[in-house]
């Protein structure tokens, strides 16, 4: 048999292989991107104005303006919901880097994180102050400025720091545990804080978007 007949023959077979997987192969191995699962008001996906039923490619910046807001969806049970005056750099599939909230606020429900071989915090926000690693939980985060990241963990577990690792501890909660990290002057700190700018219902209310009911008597793990 001639080379070029082999490679033809082995051409075939492949494409043959590649029809008979099922299309959950596929889905398996394909990046899970996010989607624009609801919006209101003027949203765009890397400056383009966006629409429910949008994809969110991972890398993507997404932007909400005054009055606006959005829900990003994505492995089918985890939601991320950004409230007005947003910009947010959505690259979960990225566990260097994380994702990013160069401002404004959002809200997180997580229910089918990638396990990874590095340990078990398999998503990651950043702000310029803060770095929050999370196990599968339900939390809020808030840019109040330029150098203070207000972070409550609603119900579950993650790891907080100043993005340094420097100040840092490991938070579990069932119902509402609130800090602010705050860098001024190059000096890191991790203080208590009350719960603000969100409610048990606003955060049951996502929660429901997937189809879970948050326990806040238990840690959610």
């Amino acid at each position: 048999m001639t080379t070029l007949t082999t490679g033809r023959f082995a051409f075939l077979a492949a494409a043959c292989l590649l029809l008979a997987l099922p299309a959950a192969a596929f889905a398996a191995a394909a990046p899970a991107q996010g989607t624009i699962s609801y919006l209101e008001g003027n949203v765009t996906v890397d400056a383009a104005p966006a629409s429910i039923g949008d994809a969110v490619p991972f890398g993507a910046t997404v932007r909400t303006a005054q009055g606006s807001f959005c829900e990003i969806t994505f492995r089918q049970r985890n939601v991320i919901r950004l409230e007005e005056l947003t910009s947010f750099v959505f690259n979960p599939g990225n566990l260097q880097v994380g994702s990013v909230l160069q401002r404004g606020s959002l809200s997180l429900v997580l229910k089918n994180l990638v396990k990874t071989g590095q340990g078990d915090k398999s998503f990651y926000v950043r702000t310029a102050t803060a770095t929050a690693g999370v196990r599968g939980t339900s939390f809020f985060m808030k840019v109040e400025d330029p150098s203070t990241t207000y972070v409550c963990l609603c119900n579950g577990a993650l790891r907080l720091d100043d993005g340094t690792q420097v100040t840092g501890m490991d938070l579990e909660a069932a119902h509402h545990l609130s800090y602010r990290v705050i860098n001024r002057g190059g000096t890191p700190s991790l203080e208590k804080a009350p719960m603000l700018y969100h409610t048990d219902d606003s955060m049951q209310a996502l929660a429901g978007k997937i189809g879970y009911a948050i326990d806040w008597t238990t840690v959610d793990r």
